[in-house]
């Protein structure tokens, strides 16, 4: 019998599964952090997706490792189909270089969820075992899935510390059940042109945003102008009960830095960094879509969201699209850290990935549910 295994997880694996997750941390100079999901790994699918399945590694009867395929519809070419994400790919240290990549294929890639055929993944730069991944292929594994990268994801933290002068061009206030309209007419013209774009609906929205653990209609912001019209939305979402960045370590060179940022967060009122074993306080923000993609309505959205998040304590807004999309010139004025990853395209048919296929235009991934 052979040593090692792959078979389906179910929520009886969870505590294995954090476990796993913990020992595969970012580390830089400065820090190391998780992003940890406690207390429970399939609160984040549960969330997300229509179907998705978990696959584990065994090693000698013990999980090691795993990986999910999540399944949703989206827009690709304008049209609405079932796609999927490949995720949370996790391997512990002394497993890894084993095939996993390559026997999981079998089970993933042969027989999809209503007969998916496109698909993605993120993988942050950087990361250079999993981009060596790219593009191989193995004639024992036919079903290993045909990849390419198509485009990279800018992520932007910014950081909450001091006071920041709200817009004078726009009026920003809270949504009610009332401005649901016209928030659905906004995010679809938002994105109807975006490769897996999502499609809203008047009828769905109340149910769409109760299935969002911690969202309600009043996490939502309206930029309206000058003349009373709305012409921008956005989502504030607290994903801390579900998904963490937890801080493992401080780098030694790093120390200096922090206590010099305890020292001004108490002169100015804003909350200090984690301690070790803590998770940042984070606002995600979500479901954005203005008038004519104007990063000045953009920006007076997230200023307000920003001195609300302020006030509550929290550490940092996390915000993102596809690296060189005007939009994000909407986090000028802000201090701010870019995360950037490659957008990998992920097919069962290799002529999907071929260039011109697919319409590669500003691919939505919705960074609250990374």
């Amino acid at each position: 019998m052979s040593a090692h295994r792959i078979s389906y997880l179910d929520k009886s694996h969870n505590a294995e599964m954090l476990r796993i997750l913990r020992t595969a941390p970012i580390t830089t100079d400065n820090i190391t952090l998780c992003f940890d999901r406690q207390p429970d790994i399939f609160l984040l699918p549960d969330i997300k997706y229509e179907k998705y399945e978990y696959l584990g590694f065994f090693v000698n009867d013990k999980l090691a490792g795993f990986l999910m395929n999540g399944y949703y519809k989206a827009l690709v070419n304008g049209e609405p189909q079932i796609v999927y994400h490949s995720t949370d790919y996790y391997i512990q240290p002394d497993a890894r270089g084993k095939g996993f990549s390559y026997r999981i294929s079998d089970f993933l890639m042969k027989d999809t969820y209503h007969n998916a055929k496109l698909g993605y993944l993120i993988i942050m730069d950087g990361n250079e075992p999993a981009l060596r991944m790219m593009g191989r292929r193995h004639p024992r594994f036919p079903n290993m899935p045909w990849t390419r990268i198509i485009n990279k994801l800018d992520v932007k933290s910014i950081m909450i510390t001091w006071p920041l002068p709200k817009s004078r061009s726009y009026t920003i206030r809270k949504a009610e059940i009332k401005d649901i309209p016209v928030m659905v007419e906004l995010l679809n013209a938002e994105h109807k042109n975006r490769l897996f774009g999502l499609i809203f609906s008047e009828s769905t929205f109340e149910s769409y945003i109760a299935s969002r653990t911690g969202l309600t209609i009043g996490s939502y912001y309206l930029a309206e102008d000058k003349q009373g019209k709305v012409c921008g939305v956005c989502a504030s979402w607290d994903c801390t009960s579900f998904k963490q960045n937890r801080v493992l370590n401080y780098g030694p060179g790093f120390l200096p830095a922090k206590i010099a940022y305890d020292v001004l967060s108490v002169l100015f009122g804003f909350s200090k960094l984690p301690k070790k074993g803590d998770f940042f306080r984070d606002i995600n923000i979500t479901d954005y879509a203005v008038k004519n993609r104007d990063p000045k309505i953009m920006n007076a959205l997230l200023r307000a969201v920003y001195a609300d998040c302020r006030k509550a304590g929290y550490q940092n807004m996390i915000w993102g699209s596809t690296a060189g999309d005007p939009l994000l010139k909407a986090s000028k004025g802000f201090f701010s850290q870019s995360v950037v990853s490659n957008i990998v395209l992920v097919s069962t048919k290799p002529e999907l990935i071929e260039d011109n296929v697919i319409e590669n235009n500003l691919p939505y991934i919705d960074v609250a549910c990374l």
